[in-house]
């Protein structure tokens, strides 16, 4: 079960929350669904160059929506977008709007993602920044796992490339393991990402 559901998944209700907050019935669920869906796209489609950990978004008597971000500088730049920003979300839901931005610096699995693509994009050796991104973090992680697959540095026949140190208990509910999966494209062709982690800080019991 472990290595066939997104571990974050696995884990709702237990140790993850959700990052979608609302309820309807069982008529109207189809509805929010998919204006959620058509939301979520607007944000990625128009902040794509930010460094966002997650969107929380809350839907009851207001539509809230929480920005969290890992690197705070680029968020002057949201101004310019905010209000053509409001004025889609607004027709989508139709309902007064709060937003917020959140500036929390964690280790997670997105930031090692990111990481990894600056780095083959100047094509870097993939062991090396594999093990170099593992270590990087040993102080604060239990276990650390990435995983990068597809026509690497150029070979005809894709592979994969992996790397682990410490521990990874996918099957321990109790145990929260941080996960994220990306792609790149490349001249190549298509370059997948995945990471796993677990932090020393969140072990429950």
């Amino acid at each position: 079960m472990g290595k066939k559901i997104n571990p974050i998944f696995f884990r709702l209700g237990f140790i993850s929350n959700y990052n979608s907050l609302w309820f309807s019935k069982k008529n109207k669920y189809s509805y929010f669904l998919k204006r959620e869906i058509l939301l979520r796209e607007i944000i990625k489609k128009n902040f794509f160059f930010l460094e966002l950990n997650k969107i929380d978004i809350i839907i009851s008597n207001i539509l809230k929506i929480n920005f969290y971000f890992i690197n705070f500088e680029n968020v002057i730049n949201i101004e310019n977008y905010m209000d053509n920003l409001i004025f889609q979300f607004s027709k989508i839901f139709k309902k007064n709007i709060e937003i917020n931005f959140i500036k929390i610096f964690l280790i997670n699995s997105k930031i090692i993602a990111f990481s990894l693509l600056e780095k083959i994009n100047h094509k870097v050796s993939i062991k090396k920044i594999i093990k170099k991104e593992c270590f990087k973090y040993i102080d604060y992680l239990n276990g650390c796992k990435i995983q990068i697959s597809g026509r690497l540095e150029g070979v005809d026949i894709a592979r994969k490339e992996w790397f682990l140190f410490g521990r990874i208990p996918l099957h321990t509910i109790r145990c929260f393991i941080d996960y994220y999966n990306c792609e790149i494209i490349t001249q190549y062709g298509i370059i997948g990402i995945k990471v796993w982690i677990f932090k020393k800080d969140e072990f429950k019991t």
